[in-house]
């Protein structure tokens, strides 16, 4: 006889989702619409994770400072069906939240980025100097240059 899906087994298949890579659509304190956000990194222990916010635009504020400008990850559209046109992973501001903050009914499993876009936001969130050398180890196990 085969067991029915129980509300346990369906918030472990959620909870594999989120690993590096992995984007969610949903809520977000002080934002007044969904916002897509990007998995960078997750802690060993899976309690903690580092993300960033995908825009549609880059914001004014950040196109007139180069070093912040510089932390923008291009995501072209056409590469996910998730992204209507082309937008940006804002790797100057990682989000560090706990894990159950992505297990709200809310946040709903979009997709995963390639693997070289994911390469390229956690370099720029490392480069970005938002993060201290114990929270690289922590999220990317590796130590800052």
């Amino acid at each position: 006889m085969a067991k029915r899906n129980s509300f346990s087994s369906l918030e472990n298949l959620r909870s594999l989702s989120i690993s590096p890579g992995a984007v969610f659509i949903g809520p977000w304190v002080g934002i007044d619409h969904e916002k897509f956000l990007i998995v960078a990194g997750v802690t060993e222990s899976k309690i903690l994770i580092c993300a960033v916010m995908i825009n549609s635009q880059i914001n004014q504020y950040i196109l007139k400072r180069p070093k912040l400008l510089a932390c923008q990850v291009e995501l072209k559209g056409e590469d996910y069906e998730f992204l209507s046109h082309d937008s940006y992973a804002n790797c100057a501001q990682p989000i560090k939240a706990k894990h159950d903050r992505f297990m709200i009914n809310e946040m709903k499993y979009c997709g995963l980025l390639k693997d070289s876009d994911l390469q390229q936001v956690q370099q720029q969130i490392i480069a970005s100097g938002s993060l201290t050398v114990d929270e690289i180890s922590m999220f990317f196990g590796e130590t800052a240059e």
